[in-house]
């Protein structure tokens, strides 16, 4: 129910500060779209010829996920709009300036790892041999644990006062093995409603990223809470009964 609740909770923040979110959302579509025009290019190269609409919506909603810049400065928004705070735009464009390099960084790590996850699957899965879907089987449980991750590494990002690769990978990781069914259900309603979004191509470009990106500040709030380092605010409270 916990993963329920972070996700009415990110639904709720949408609604109540509707036009910061939606400037946010735009904005880092745009900084995303050289990274999505990469990944289809990486497609072709990989395939010899254009990625499908499905693979492209599958690029797409995975792109929402990743601790790009654009994602990152999203965080920042969403981050204040999940607290007692109202969020503005210049929150944006600061924490864009003070996280572009730690973010750049880590979406270079998080796009390799999953190109070379996801490079294992499709290889054992064309391999032919029944042995080989076994493994293809592992590999994809590898890419549903890294991908799990990424609901906390954007968060933790702007969290962290003082960002570290490896630590925020680290972090992350114990994060979601440690709450691994509150994440794994929350992690596959967002790639559910992001996938739908991109097929309803508005939605995505303006609400989608902002809600995966309330969603993921809920998530480390959730765990915040439960490990007591964060304290309940009084409306939060009121609303939960």
């Amino acid at each position: 129910m916990a993963a329920f609740r972070s996700f009415w909770a990110a639904v709720v923040d949408i609604y109540d500060d509707t036009l910061v979110l939606l400037g946010g959302n735009v904005a880092a579509l745009l900084l995303n779209v050289p990274l999505f025009l990469l990944g289809i290019v990486l497609v072709y190269i990989a395939t010899g010829e254009p990625p499908a609409p499905l693979v492209s919506a599958a690029l797409a909603t995975i792109m929402a996920f990743l601790p790009t810049p654009g994602n990152v400065a999203l965080a920042g928004v969403s981050q204040v709009a999940a607290g007692p705070d109202v969020a503005r735009l210049r929150v944006f464009v600061e924490t864009l300036r003070e996280r572009w390099g730690i973010a750049w960084r880590c979406a270079l790590v998080s796009v390799v790892v999953l190109v070379a996850l996801l490079w294992n699957v499709v290889f054992y899965l064309n391999f032919g041999a029944t042995w080989s879907l076994l493994v293809a089987i592992l590999w994809t449980y590898a890419t549903v644990v890294w991908l799990s991750l990424h609901l906390y590494v954007v968060p933790l990002s702007v969290h962290v006062a003082q960002p570290r690769v490896f630590d925020l990978y680290r972090r992350a990781a114990f994060v979601a093995l440690g709450h691994a069914g509150y994440t794994f259900v929350l992690l596959v309603l967002l790639l559910i409603v992001t996938f739908a979004a991109v097929l309803f191509l508005p939605i995505y470009v303006l609400v989608a990223q902002s809600f995966v990106s309330l969603a993921q500040a809920h998530a480390l709030r959730e765990i915040r809470r439960r490990h007591g380092d964060l304290m309940v605010e009084a409306e939060e409270e009121v609303s939960r009964t």
